[in-house]
């Protein structure tokens, strides 16, 4: 009888196979480091970038609104006006890049809370106005009267999404009309089995959560229109539909991608409706909570008056770039205020033993020593000199006031700012009125 080997060959093909499984698990391992490897090298790159940006931008913003309250003809307030059109173009190109690096790093956070609906899109069509006059179009907005004052969502993103959409339609358009309009969508009416469309899977409009409403946002055109084949990868990051050489209209590509990115972060649907040489309906939904309530944050915003510092400060500003100092200097200067300058941490902290400061403005990214490490190694100091204080004294001590000042947005976050011992946070670019509202948030005594 001859032995069967019927055994030992399953076995060893289950022994190679068992091999190709590893190999395959390796290589699995390996392309997947790569790719994280990659990511954190593009994200770095991003930031980088944003930051070295960010930082001429704070000067050319800055400088730009201090210079239009001087006396100027009409032709250099026309000129004035061109430099900050493109200023703001630029700064939007920037914040497209930066968003879009952190929706891919599942780093870009939402901030609910009410507001008024009504006044964002206001600001909306005031921030795009001159565009449209520009071009002789009609912009214009349409709310339906159902829809409450205050709603509840992320409004700096919903005006984002409103933004890059109205933009978009004004670019495309030559003559007539862009409209923003905004609707409920209700499921007790007639049409809503056709609206139905518009709404998110994940949403149940006959179950809604109590307090809560299904709003569509149409952005409406009568431009150049999209063919069915470019609405298919409309959406995707980069999208031109012309050879970048020869193209007609500007930007970057990224805006639609970014909207349509945010609007699955809220969790919302959107999408486009267009034919060629009749326009585009951009449209998204979102499940907003509404409320009826005061909105203080509203009434703020109208306010144009700042209130000061109770008293003049001796502030030292701690930062390397030199236009960005003239433009912190010359505003601090007009409020009151006695100013130093350190180029970086290390002389900060020299600054900072020899003489008593009421506040101290941060950069963060800076040569020889950091914004983080120089703001540690004072809240350090400070504590050794309460411990050298007389007992009937240490109570009285007041710390030195820190705000961060940073164009390195993604890395110096505003948490990781205020756990280094900070007390308040700006992002270049910032305006004077900008680092005034700071200031008077905090309590010197």
């Amino acid at each position: 009888m001859e032995p069967d080997h019927s055994q030992d060959d399953t076995a060893s093909e289950i022994d190679l196979l068992k091999l190709k499984i590893r190999d395959l698990e390796h290589e699995v391992d390996l392309a997947r480091k790569e790719s994280d490897d990659a990511n954190r090298k593009k994200t770095m790159f991003l930031a980088n970038m944003s930051h070295e940006i960010r930082t001429p931008m704070n000067s050319i913003l800055g400088i730009y609104d201090l210079l239009k309250e001087t006396d100027l003809s009409a032709d250099q307030r026309e000129y004035l006006e061109i430099i900050h059109i493109a200023s703001q173009n630029l700064l939007i190109i920037i914040n497209d890049i930066l968003d879009l690096s952190k929706i891919e790093a599942g780093e870009l956070h939402l901030e609910i809370k009410p507001f008024d609906l009504r006044e964002e899109i206001r600001q909306v069509i005031k921030l795009l106005s001159l565009k449209a006059r520009g071009k002789g179009i009609e912009l214009s907005s349409r709310i339906d009267a159902t829809i409450p004052e205050c709603v509840v969502t992320d409004s700096v993103r919903l005006r984002q999404i409103l933004i890059n959409l109205a933009n978009n339609a004004l670019k495309f358009t030559n003559k007539g009309t862009v409209q923003i309009a905004v609707e409920t969508l209700n499921p007790a009416l007639d049409d809503f089995r056709y609206k139905k469309a518009f709404i998110p899977d994940w949403i149940d409009p006959d179950h809604l959560p109590q307090g809560h409403q299904i709003l569509k946002f149409d952005v409406v055109d009568t431009g150049i229109g999209i063919s069915e084949s470019d609405q298919e990868t409309l959406f995707n990051e980069f999208a031109q539909f012309e050879n970048p050489l020869v193209r007609r209209f500007e930007g970057s590509g990224l805006g639609l991608s970014i909207s349509h990115h945010l609007t699955h972060l809220m969790k919302g649907k959107m999408g486009v409706t267009s034919k060629v040489g009749e326009g585009s309906d951009f449209w998204f939904t979102l499940l907003v909570k509404t409320e009826k309530k005061d909105l203080p944050d509203v009434e703020e915003k109208k306010s144009p008056v700042l209130p000061k510092a109770t008293k003049p400060l001796n502030v030292l500003l701690v930062e390397d770039n030199l236009l960005n100092q003239k433009f912190a200097m010359i505003t601090m200067t007009r409020e009151g205020h006695q100013v130093d300058v350190a180029v970086n941490g290390e002389i900060a902290l020299e600054k900072f033993r020899q003489k008593h400061y009421d506040l101290i403005l941060m950069d963060i990214a800076m040569p020889v020593m950091d914004g983080m490490k120089a703001t540690r190694l004072i809240r350090e100091m400070e504590q050794r000199l309460v411990k050298d204080l007389p007992e009937s004294e240490q109570g009285s001590f007041v710390p030195v006031k820190i705000v961060a000042i940073t164009a390195h947005i993604m890395i110096a976050d505003k948490e990781k700012c205020l756990n280094a011992g900070m007390n308040g946070f700006l992002s270049k670019p910032y305006r004077p009125n900008d680092l005034i509202s700071v200031i008077s948030k905090l309590d010197f005594q």
